[in-house]
């Protein structure tokens, strides 16, 4: 299945697309996590003569709120942002709702429309406090 996130164009304000077209950016930057911890990136088009913008991705089911999770699902969803990390990419919008969960209890972060391409080095303190964030948020889930 493919899920659909657009955006009329001439009703939404600027930012919007700017949001996301990076988050097209940083989908491809995350090319070699996709399927793992973050959906599969389909494609993204222009319709209507440019009106409506749109990017597609594999499905995932559920968010984190619908659910109770096993450590090692935790486990999974924290290697994943250390792998976003890893790309000099911070989230930065670790919500329930941004953490989804498919039928075969995979685990996946997804949105990056608020993400920021940042010096892992230079932001240490940074990175650590959205790990921090997400532990947070799932040990609320924990079974």
């Amino acid at each position: 299945m493919i899920a659909l996130k657009s955006v009329d164009l001439s009703k939404a304000p600027p930012y919007v697309l700017e949001e996301m077209q990076k988050e097209v950016e940083i989908y491809k930057d995350l090319a070699n996590i996709q399927g793992k911890h973050i959906p599969k990136f389909v494609c993204y088009r222009y319709y209507g003569g440019g009106i409506s913008f749109i990017i597609s991705m594999t499905v995932v089911s559920t968010t984190l709120g619908e659910h109770k999770i096993m450590k090692r699902q935790r486990s999974r969803a924290i290697k994943g942002l250390e792998a976003i990390h890893k790309h000099g990419i911070l989230h930065n919008n670790i919500q329930e709702e941004n953490i989804l969960i498919n039928d075969d209890d995979s685990i996946y972060l997804v949105d990056f429309g608020m993400a920021s391409w940042e010096n892992i080095k230079k932001k240490k303190k940074l990175f650590k406090e959205e790990q921090l964030k997400l532990s947070q948020l799932l040990d609320r889930y924990i079974v």
